[in-house]
């Protein structure tokens, strides 16, 4: 048996337990394949756009990564399914009618609601997946021009995927974190994987900086919002603070930011394969569990083990699609098999 196959069959037992857990609480269920596929699609959207900045601007970085861009950009068209049941989930984890309330009546009646997410949700994502198929074979132009369409779609699907859930809450930079939390998952996947043997120093550099910029700009909107005041949006963070929560931030950024620039401030970590894997893995597991602070207590520890089973079942397609050259390699079999 192939591995892509046993990789299928793993995938095919996750998403029999999320149809059980669809069965006992739909609400926990959707919540739960969100948090995931916030975390998940980051890989794929996060390597389009690193390959999109490397041919605006050239570098050894990128030419050493490009092994691994490339398989998880193509995945950016598994999006288009995987995006199906947050689409459908949004019947189920979008507010009531009475914290919608508080917003502007045409905000309410027009934006937030179940068929305007879903259809906002299949659109950027499937725009974005067709950025995917004509960036590698594309050359500057199309690389600005995808770069600022990335740009525009994930500012308002981070938005969706995040902040929606729980209005009024809202952040002008929010999108802007999410695009670069989605390059420094990427970083961090390549570090772990360690893709640029030749290139570790260049890698760890960007790292660094990454980090340092998602820890900067999340800081600065965080001490905005608080110094404001505004009742509107301090209530998102005092529900983040309260309970075990307070104790996942704390981790999230010791784990996430803290532990990882700390290291990769010396330049012998940067250039060592055991260090920058270390650092790469504490950027992996600190962005999850930012990912999960951000929606988890909107709906509590039920949703985030469900999405613990979701986080499987969409990184066991991903694993399948890049170990069986799909879904790129779909047309071509298509053919072989109806001998076109």
């Amino acid at each position: 048996m192939t591995r892509h196959r046993r990789a299928l069959i793993l995938a095919a037992g996750f998403i029999v337990a999320m149809i059980v857990i669809v069965f006992i609480d739909p609400r926990i269920a959707a919540a739960g394949w969100l948090i995931a596929f916030n975390y998940v699609a980051a890989f794929p959207l996060g390597a389009l756009a690193l390959i999109m900045i490397h041919r605006l601007t050239g570098g050894r970085w990128g030419d050493a990564l490009l092994p691994v861009l490339l398989p998880l950009a193509r995945c950016t068209l598994l999006l288009v399914v995987l995006v199906l049941p947050v689409a459908i989930g949004a019947f189920w984890f979008l507010p009531e009618q009475a914290r919608i309330g508080e917003l502007t009546p045409s905000v309410a009646s027009i934006y937030l609601n179940a068929p305007s997410f879903a259809a906002r949700s299949l659109i950027g994502v499937v725009g974005l997946g067709m950025l995917a198929l004509f960036v590698p074979r594309g050359g500057r132009l199309v690389a600005g021009l995808g770069l600022f369409a990335y740009a525009v779609v994930i500012s308002f699907l981070a938005l969706d995927w995040n902040l929606a859930i729980e209005p009024p809450f809202f952040s002008t930079s929010f999108g802007a974190s999410v695009a670069i939390t989605q390059l420094l998952a990427v970083l961090a996947l390549g570090a772990v994987l360690d893709a640029a043997p030749r290139d570790r120093a260049d890698l760890g550099g960007l790292l660094l900086t990454v980090t340092l910029g998602i820890t900067y700009l999340d800081f600065m909107a965080v001490l905005v919002i608080w110094y404001g005041d505004l009742p509107a949006k301090t209530f998102w963070f005092t529900e983040r603070l309260n309970d075990g929560w307070l104790a996942l931030a704390v981790a999230t950024f010791v784990i996430g930011s803290l532990l990882p620039v700390a290291m990769l401030m010396f330049a012998r970590v940067r250039r060592s394969h055991t260090g920058l894997g270390i650092a790469g893995v504490c950027e992996l597991f600190g962005l999850a569990l930012y990912q999960t602070w951000l929606i988890g207590p909107a709906f509590g520890v039920a949703a985030v083990l469900a999405a613990m089973v979701a986080f499987g079942a969409m990184t066991a397609l991903i694993i399948a699609a890049i170990l069986g050259d799909w879904p790129l390699d779909l047309p071509a079999r298509w053919r072989t098999a109806h001998g076109a």
